[in-house]
């Protein structure tokens, strides 16, 4: 426990603190900008068991805020969670490390939880859709997780523990901004620094069992932080937290999905991978790779295309058609 001797010496962690760390299975969905770098300083503190949960691959534009990731990763078009679970083991190889390189929905999420018996989640993605489903799945099975979202210059975190208020609390429905880090760009601190207080919330937990109640924002444009008291923004009808309506656990995935960065995700039979007439220019045994004038396309093994040049979902599902049953 020398390693952590320094974190241990700050009263407000301790020994008990690291205690609960060490022990820990903590479970990061999306392992962009947030995810990766809270992985990586859970890594270092020595967090026990660290599930790793996102479907993408490394790309040559995560690469400017995306730190654990590297120009190698990016031309080889690795995984994201293998790439981090390998740079992870290199800081701290005394943790344990699992890659999970799957889309998180409702059809794996609540298999996911009974398989690994995460104490908590931490929130990386880019879609409120999804966090939606992991507010859901955790306050049926009563996991604390920390809700985390940066954008330009400015970044939310709020710990949200099982017994409320929740992510539909403070968002009744899921926001449509039309925004996205393609549009209003992102800055690295901004990034690091959620993830950071993100981490934070996580260390506050395993001391004192519980987070700081507060839901923190900041604009580093203008070196400006505010905290709220998230206890203000409990909703007496609830459909989560008082009257355990679970809907989106209940949903299938949407056929098409709109993602950050102008992109979009169109699930198509997992037969296409082997049997798709299209001539791909990059290869793997998870994905494979076309790009014309108009398109970039990657077609995962599991049936999960990313295509990139659409304008829409409508034509987005209409052009992954027309490229992959030629």
């Amino acid at each position: 426990m020398s390693r952590y001797d320094r974190q241990m010496k700050c009263g407000a962690f301790g020994t008990r603190g690291q205690s609960a760390l060490s022990q820990a299975v903590i479970m990061i969905t999306g392992l962009g900008a947030l995810g990766s770098a809270a992985a990586e300083q859970l890594a270092r503190a020595g967090a026990g068991h660290l599930v790793l949960c996102d479907m993408d691959i490394v790309e040559c534009s995560n690469l400017h805020r995306q730190s654990c990731y590297d120009e190698h990763d990016a031309s080889s078009g690795a995984l994201k969670a293998e790439a981090l679970k390998h740079h992870l083991l290199r800081i701290n190889s005394e943790i344990t490390v699992t890659a999970v390189a799957e889309e998180i929905t409702s059809l794996n999420i609540e298999r996911l939880i009974s398989m690994y018996h995460p104490v908590m989640m931490i929130d990386g993605t880019d879609q409120f859709s999804t966090r939606f489903l992991i507010n859901q799945a955790c306050h049926r099975h009563h996991i604390p997780w920390i809700y985390g979202a940066c954008l330009g210059t400015k970044g939310t975190v709020v710990g949200i523990d099982f017994t409320g208020p929740c992510l539909s609390c403070l968002l009744s429905t899921i926001p449509e901004t039309g925004e996205d880090c393609s549009i209003a760009g992102i800055l690295p601190p901004v990034a690091h620094m959620t993830a950071a207080m993100q981490c934070a919330e996580v260390m506050n937990y395993m001391a004192e069992g519980r987070f700081s109640n507060q839901l923190l924002t900041f604009n580093t444009a203008v070196m400006k932080f505010q905290q709220t008291n998230a206890a203000a923004f409990a909703d007496a009808d609830c459909p989560i937290c008082v009257h355990h309506q679970y809907s989106a656990l209940a949903a299938p995935p949407a056929a098409v999905t709109k993602l950050c960065g102008g992109k979009f995700l169109v699930r198509v039979p997992v037969e296409l991978f082997t049997d798709s007439g299209l001539s791909f220019q990059r290869t793997s045994p998870f994905f494979k790779y076309y790009q014309d004038d108009d398109y970039q396309l990657s077609l995962f093994h599991d049936g999960r295309v990313i295509l990139t040049g659409a304008d829409n979902t409508s034509s987005a599902e209409t052009t992954v058609r027309q490229l992959l049953y030629r």
